[in-house]
């Protein structure tokens, strides 16, 4: 009874021989290196989890998908709420080539729902598209980053579109947006639309020739124009989170060849009461897109497999 129970099995043999006196200190520390060490070791030994991994073993993705992506060029037009995520998460799937463009500078009102810039970035005197440019090539070097100080008009929107398989649309100024849509129709470029304020969001993709564009669903630029803005009545930055994700998935979408899990129509959300739907998007037989598509198979002989 009074002697010391037999140590455990499992322990190691150098363990077991210690149990029943001290153990000094000096002897501590150099297993602990040692288990270290074996770490290590076996880690450095083992392969490394492929950049990738999360997006290849998605079944609507693969090693294929993967590789289409970084093959794949993307134009992100404005870097605000929307830009700035969008920019980053597809940075970040390792898009080929990625073109952003911005003129305006970070201001401290912009932090709390633009993801890409913080506070010392708004007393440093570069553009967003410079900024963004810095914080891209940090996340994916592998990514080319092409960084544009512009403020995207009638004059460079076509220069800016003329060599990428998607364009996302992150702009603000509806303006600027009835030109991107009309540029992107001229050159029948995939084309992903999104918008938040206050606390509601919207999503369109457009495919010319394929689906309506952003005239048939608004024919008439001036009955926009006085729409509600972030700086009159304020936006959740979660519903600018929430568009922006929605983007990035249909350009991927896109980028896969994946059409037929687009979104049909114009997605509306209102994420404060968190619903979402989407709504029936009827071409305008008078719209641009419809006359240009019209144009299109008149050219390729009316067989769609030729355009």
């Amino acid at each position: 009874m009074g002697g010391h129970a037999d140590p455990p099995q499992h322990m190691p043999a150098a363990v077991r021989q210690r149990v029943g006196r001290a153990v000094p200190a000096n002897e501590m520390v150099f297993a602990s290196i040692a288990r270290m060490s074996t770490y290590e070791e076996r880690m450095s030994m083992e392969e490394p989890i492929p950049r990738y991994s999360r997006h290849t073993l998605l079944r609507v993705f693969g090693e294929e998908g993967q590789d289409k992506v970084e093959k794949s060029r993307v134009f992100v037009a404005g870097l605000g709420a929307l830009g700035s995520l969008i920019s980053i998460l597809l940075a970040r799937a390792g898009v080929g080539f990625l073109r952003i463009a911005d003129l305006d500078a970070p201001e401290l009102h912009n932090i709390h729902r633009q993801i890409l810039y913080d506070e010392a970035d708004t007393m440093s005197g570069l553009s967003k598209a410079r900024v963004a440019e810095k914080r891209l090539k940090a996340a994916a070097s592998n990514v080319e980053i092409e960084a544009v100080d512009v403020r995207i008009g009638p004059d460079n929107i076509d220069h800016l579109v003329r060599d990428v398989d998607v364009v996302v649309d992150a702009l603000d100024n509806i303006s600027a947006r009835y030109h991107m849509n009309d540029a992107v129709l001229a050159r029948r470029i995939p084309y992903v639309f999104g918008g938040a304020i206050e606390t509601m969001g919207n999503v369109m993709t457009v495919i010319p020739g394929g689906t309506p564009c952003l005239r048939c669903l608004w024919p008439n630029p001036h009955e926009v124009s006085d729409h509600p803005r972030a700086a009159t009545v304020g936006v959740l930055s979660a519903t600018a989170t929430a568009v922006a994700s929605i983007q990035v998935a249909e350009t991927l979408k896109l980028l896969l060849g994946r059409q037929e899990d687009l979104i049909r129509g114009l997605l509306t959300l209102d994420l404060w009461r968190t619903r979402f739907r989407v709504v029936p998007v009827e071409p305008n037989p008078a719209c641009v897109c419809r006359t240009k598509a019209d144009s299109a198979k008149m050219r390729s002989g009316g067989n769609p497999d030729n355009e």
